[in-house]
């Protein structure tokens, strides 16, 4: 088990209690929602340091919606009728074991969820794919927050999840080049 300090500064702009304790059900509910795993704590770091400093030192001021989710905190969220969560593939758990000691997420790394009051997320998620390294962003349209995450592998991968009339959320990968087109 890793003790962190959460006011300790994890990037340049950011403290780690800003990706741990960011998220409606969190704060909600004031679950400690603390990593346990060395690795986990890594890559929150290597996503602020690599994707959200740069994006706060081009376009001002981000607002982060969903950060880090703990076992503790996934067993409350998936009590709730939140649509679209797949807590097995999004990295917001990072490295975290559940209660068999299985990995929560079959991938690795980290992700958390952004938005900005100033620029819409189509102008910024077009900037971070011409610009950085990630392993997925996840797109929901420019007045919504985006996905974005960081491991190893860094696939630079993008699903669009655009809600369609009949109110379903169908997620489809598109290409870098046809999304920088949109």
């Amino acid at each position: 088990m890793t003790t962190l300090n959460l006011s300790e500064k994890c990037s340049k702009h950011f403290i780690y209690a800003d990706l741990i304790l960011c998220g409606e059900t969190q704060e909600k509910t004031q679950l400690a929602n603390l990593p346990k795993q060395s690795l986990t704590i890594e890559a929150i770091q290597e996503l602020a340091v690599t994707i959200l400093d740069p994006v706060v030192e081009h376009f001002g001021e981000i607002k982060l919606t969903y950060g880090f989710c703990s076992s503790e905190l996934l067993k409350v969220i998936k009590r709730k009728p939140i649509p679209n969560i797949a807590p097995q593939l999004d990295q917001h758990s990072g490295y975290e074991l559940n209660s068999r000691n299985n990995p929560i997420c079959k991938r690795t790394g980290f992700s958390c969820d952004f938005y900005s009051d100033h620029t819409d997320s189509l102008t910024i998620a077009k900037w971070i794919v011409r610009n950085l390294t990630f392993d997925r962003l996840y797109f929901y349209g420019s007045d919504r927050s985006i996905h974005i995450s960081v491991a190893p592998e860094m696939h630079k991968a993008i699903t669009l999840l655009i809600k369609y009339t009949n109110r379903r959320t169908i997620p489809r990968n598109i290409s870098i080049n046809k999304f920088l087109q949109l």
